[in-house]
């Protein structure tokens, strides 16, 4: 059996600290995970940008991972604490573009 890497696609505030969401994962092998940490470094994406809101660099992040998997060919699994994880920041998502999309309205 492979070992497996659990890549937290939302990755840390910065160095040494907590996960954003410690129950968003998708499982790589630790070649893969490498690989994907060098393509969030050189994408300036392995932390938040200064100013950039977290909200926005969550999604920058799962964007990075999911155009990762396609160019790969990796299909990416999500387990169910992952996938509430996921659905609780794209709620989040939507509700920052409703409150941006009625702002730009008044």
């Amino acid at each position: 059996m492979t070992a497996r890497a659990r890549h937290h696609v939302d990755g840390r505030l910065g160095p040494g600290l907590a996960y954003v969401a410690p129950d968003l994962v998708i499982e790589l092998t630790p070649a893969e995970h490498r690989r994907l940490h060098l393509l969030l470094d050189d994408l300036e994406a392995s932390w938040p940008r200064d100013g950039e809101s977290l909200l926005l660099h969550r999604a920058r992040r799962h964007a990075v991972a999911f155009g990762w998997a396609a160019d790969h060919g990796r299909s990416l699994t999500f387990g169910a604490q992952s996938a509430r994880a996921m659905q609780r920041l794209w709620l989040d998502v939507i509700a920052a573009l409703g409150s941006a999309s009625r702002e730009g309205a008044a």
